[in-house]
């Protein structure tokens, strides 16, 4: 019996996520609520830089549906008492959060950042010219 597994939500996505090294037999799993995709307007080139960011986390597994109820039957098949997810400060992903802690225990990891900067940068141009190396170096 697997006790946790890993809900990958879109401020988790990165394969070297502590969460990742924590749990490393965890099921992972990200889901594509078409609903919330849709209500948010999330463009097919995030889409798609999303799902090419999935790819890079070993052994995850994608599913599109509801979100709260494809983890509803994920911790039935899988027979878990514990989700680790990322925190986020997207109200409709702590809501879901909310649902998911009536059924189980919910571990939220914090966000990770590729660069500490504390200046917040009014541009994304800034913040690239200092990021633009670790994202791009293999």
């Amino acid at each position: 019996m697997t006790e946790s597994l890993i809900w990958v939500n879109e401020d988790g996505i990165n394969p070297e996520h502590k969460m990742f090294r924590d749990y490393p037999d965890a099921p992972r799993v990200y889901i594509f609520d078409v609903s919330y995709l849709q209500q948010w307007r999330i463009s097919h080139h995030r889409l798609q830089f999303i799902y090419e960011s999935l790819l890079e986390i070993p052994h995850i597994s994608i599913y599109k549906g509801e979100t709260v109820a494809v983890l509803d039957s994920l911790l039935q098949e899988y027979n878990v008492r514990e989700v680790i997810t990322t925190a986020t400060p997207n109200h409709i992903i702590t809501g879901w959060q909310d649902e998911i802690l009536k059924q189980a225990d919910l571990v939220t990891y914090p966000q990770i950042y590729p660069v500490q900067d504390s200046s917040s940068p009014r541009r994304f141009a800034r913040y690239w010219r200092q990021s633009d190396r670790f994202w791009l170096t293999p």
